[in-house]
């Protein structure tokens, strides 16, 4: 594919994408502020850890045996039928080994065990779609994608609240996960249907010597995104867990959905983008973007957290304020860092990757286990700080080493969004500190988090002109609607002039 129809594929993509995002993301966003009111900190402490295994579904079958469906150049029948094979067996065996491994019940007791067992089915359910979501990617259908994402998201919450409002607690929010598994393979199936599954000895070797060790990757990545669920788990009260999962959450993980657009384009584009240059190009790009529209975001956030965390999800979740505000910090490092492990599959390093991501995995495990004795503040501080650790080594060892991407190159191009958000906390502090004691809360985050945005984008467009027209052709792009307003605006400004 040339350059110039890559990026119309790419622009398009992401402007539905993002429509599609800020949809699902919205319903899925409500239904978990109903799941906080309906289910305790410490049921959703236990479901935390049996969510893990429904994340690692998609990750482990699709990574494993499919993903290389995406990266080879070409790719014929028999590949596909082999793919649908290993994905099959695969998911089967993973299902058993979750549903019976003998470790979880003297780690995490006899309640969280339940319910990784009631998740173990959604390893096969996932891996009935992988060869499908494989195909889906490959024609760069990124409208099916977001499309399908969007009604599982939208299946899932319909299913979670009523029986969390039936009182199934913890259950509840697992079985809405694995029906949320169920509809986005339902829906792959049918929108793509795999072929018959096949024996090609030779196709097969060339399909796991490459999704072997991304899966392993991605089995890595997984893992550290959630070992810190799992540690806890293991070492405090489950309602200690829930308040870092809504922490956590809140302060790295719904970030992340909208970084998710990255992530889902980041893979097929990267695969089909020829010149080195041109990838290193689209990747600094990614991450600068990133930094200006997310930035501001979390910033807001950390300011405002002690009024919008007891309202938003009650009164019970307030001992997660102080953590949220600590793990902002590695939502702005996790947003810095979207897209690299796509980049290095796309230039077919996984084994490269998997080495980084075993490093990280055990030392950011380690960092993690020595700090739960201190309580959640210092757990906190300890996995911001991990995040910026990771963030060096990612450039120093993956994106510079292969890529040619260097850190040095990145760090300027953060400048515009930390100092505009510098002047957004300068202003939202003091107004949050002011109105709090006076105003109802409602109307506080009203009043301070527009004026904290205002601020920022003046600061923004005043002393750095560049990075505010990279954001504002980016806004309209993937919001093309905006454009039309500020035409409409002209033309009535034109018409009433003398």
């Amino acid at each position: 594919m040339n350059s110039e129809s890559l990026h119309e594929a790419t622009v398009k993509g992401i402007r539905w994408l993002a429509a599609m995002r800020v949809a699902s993301e919205a319903v899925g966003f409500i239904a978990a502020i109903v799941l906080a009111r309906l289910v305790s900190p410490g049921e959703f402490g236990r479901a935390a850890v049996a969510l893990i295994f429904i994340m690692l579904s998609v990750m482990l079958t699709f990574e494993g045996f499919a993903s290389a469906l995406v990266q080879r150049e070409s790719v014929t029948e028999a590949d596909r039928r082999d793919a649908m094979l290993m994905s099959l067996v695969g998911g089967t065996i993973l299902t058993l080994v979750v549903y019976a491994l003998p470790v979880w019940r003297p780690l995490f007791g006899s309640r969280t065990t339940e319910l990784i067992q009631l998740s173990s089915p959604a390893m096969f359910i996932a891996a009935l779609g992988g060869v499908s979501r494989a195909s889906v990617w490959r024609k760069l259908d990124f409208r099916r994608v977001s499309t399908i994402d969007a009604a599982s998201i939208v299946v899932g919450s319909s299913v979670a609240i009523p029986l969390a409002a039936g009182g199934l607690g913890a259950k509840a929010i697992v079985i809405g996960g694995l029906a949320q598994t169920a509809t986005t393979t339902a829906l792959l199936l049918a929108l793509e249907p795999p072929p018959l599954p096949g024996w090609v000895g030779s196709s097969q070797r060339q399909l796991l010597a490459f999704g072997v060790p991304a899966a392993f990757a991605a089995l890595v990545d997984t893992l550290f995104r959630n070992i810190d669920y799992a540690i806890l788990a293991t070492r405090l009260p489950a309602a200690s867990v829930g308040f870092y999962y809504r922490a956590f959450n809140v302060g790295v993980v719904y970030q992340d959905k909208l970084s998710r657009i990255m992530t889902q384009i980041g893979f097929p584009v990267y695969a089909r983008v020829a010149d080195r240059e041109e990838m290193q190009r689209l990747h600094e790009r990614v991450a600068r973007l990133h930094a200006v529209v997310i930035f501001p975001l979390l910033a807001s956030m950390a300011v405002l957290a002690p009024v919008v965390v007891p309202l938003v999800f009650g009164p019970a979740w307030k001992p997660a304020v102080v953590p949220t505000q600590i793990l902002l910090v590695a939502g702005m490092v996790a947003a810095i860092m979207t897209g690299y492990p796509q980049l290095m599959l796309a230039i077919g390093r996984p084994r490269a990757l998997l080495n980084f991501n075993l490093v990280m995995l055990i030392g950011y495990g380690t960092a993690i286990f020595l700090a739960s004795r201190h309580g959640l503040i210092v757990v906190s501080i300890t996995a911001s700080a991990s995040y910026l650790a990771i963030l060096v080594g990612v450039y120093r060892f993956l994106l510079g080493r292969y890529a040619g991407i260097s850190l040095r190159r990145l760090a300027p191009e953060l400048g515009p969004a930390v100092i505009s958000c510098i002047g957004l906390v300068a202003v939202a502090l003091p107004l949050t500190a002011l109105l709090k004691p006076m105003w109802p809360r409602p109307l506080t985050i009203v009043l301070v988090g527009p004026a904290g945005l205002i601020v920022y984008a003046l600061v923004l467009r005043t002393l750095f002109p560049a990075a505010w027209s990279d954001c504002r052709v980016f806004l309209l792009r993937v919001f093309p609607f905006l454009g039309r307003i500020r035409r409409r605006d002209r033309l009535r400004t034109s018409a009433v002039s003398p």
